[in-house]
């Protein structure tokens, strides 16, 4: 299976977890005006065991397609090692995480419905310093063993980043499983976050060269901006969901999910663009670096390992991909030359 066919596959499996998962709380939402008027007497408390049954049914209704573009894809083209039932368990423990916030976020909209004025206010403003603060503390990973060869490339990294004239950073890694897929950020913590793989296929001077790119992302401050959209977005989809009016507590709860979801599934639409701006950016930072012909070396082989789909229409780019097209990445690293 070639990059196209495997990305085509991801992508309508997502779309089609995304249609499936907005029509069934959106279906539950509305039709929740009559089936949740008998839990209007039982309190906040008994309301949130209600909330709690249907976040469960809606994480349970995601495992099949999640499976499918998660496992069974990855599976089949060779690019995980992990059994079926390992990546149960790390499905579990991450669902695990989006379903508390997925309940927390029902009963926030279910106390909104049930607030006063004055406590509306206040729960609005909580709601964005939380997203703020989830946002500061994103997990980074795991600090590399002592004299593991994590560890060995870390230091021959950061000596790169060091003949690079950038400041070399604490590494932290992650693993999901993927054995060919590479990635990495810097973390609003200022923590350099890598996926193992990076230090399995990509030489120190490499990894450094991307480092460098994150590095260029973080001191032109598109993390802190990053930072005010997603705040901002939040708080805008919060304020929607408080303008469509409910019968009960829990249609209030699940009203809030359903435009919530389908706010944060229209970003998909209206960000990509800033994001290949910031992309076209970070390229021109490395062909400062290093020469165009060793960054075009390096922007294909992350793109070989990532299997991405290089024929992309000029449609699919321009309303969702967040990744310029990789020709069009090089094509402008010619004209830094």
């Amino acid at each position: 299976m070639d990059s196209t066919h495997y990305q085509r596959i991801r992508l309508w499996s997502g779309i089609t977890s995304i249609g499936a998962n907005l029509a069934l709380i959106w279906g539950l939402a509305l039709s929740a005006s009559w089936w949740a008027m008998g839990f209007s007497g039982f309190g906040l408390l008994g309301i949130a065991v209600v909330l709690l049954a249907v976040a469960i049914l809606v994480t349970l209704a995601n495992l099949p397609f999640d499976m499918l573009s998660g496992h069974t894809v990855e599976q089949a083209v060779g690019r995980t090692g992990q059994s079926a039932s390992h990546w149960l368990s790390d499905w579990i423990r991450g669902r695990f995480v989006t379903l508390i916030g997925l309940w927390i976020g029902m009963i926030y909209f279910s106390a909104l419905h049930l607030a006063s004025r004055s406590g509306t206010t206040i729960l609005i403003i909580a709601a964005s310093a939380v997203v703020i603060l989830l946002f500061l503390l994103v997990p980074a990973g795991d600090s590399a063993p002592a004299g593991s060869s994590k560890e060995v490339f870390e230091k021959s990294m950061n000596a790169e980043l060091q003949s690079l004239g950038v400041t070399p950073r604490p590494v932290r890694w992650f693993d999901l499983g993927d054995e060919e897929t590479v990635n990495g950020c810097i973390t609003p913590r200022g923590l350099l976050s890598l996926s193992a793989t990076v230090a399995q296929w990509l030489t120190p001077r490499e990894a450094a060269l991307m480092a460098s790119r994150e590095e260029c992302y973080r001191k032109s401050g598109t993390w802190l901006l990053t930072l005010l959209i997603v705040a901002s977005w939040t708080l805008l989809g919060i304020l929607l969901a408080t303008l469509i009016p409910s019968a009960n507590a829990v249609q209030a709860g699940l009203i809030g999910a359903s435009v919530m979801s389908s706010w944060c599934f229209l970003a998909l639409f209206v960000w990509p663009t800033l994001n290949r701006f910031w992309m076209n950016r970070g390229d021109a930072f490395l062909a400062s670096l290093a020469s165009p012909m060793e960054v075009s070396e390096l922007l294909s082989k992350i793109e070989r390992l990532n299997a991405t789909d290089i024929s992309l229409s000029a449609v699919k780019t321009a309303v969702f991909h967040p990744i310029p097209p990789l020709q069009e990445r090089l094509s402008k690293l010619d004209q830094h030359s």
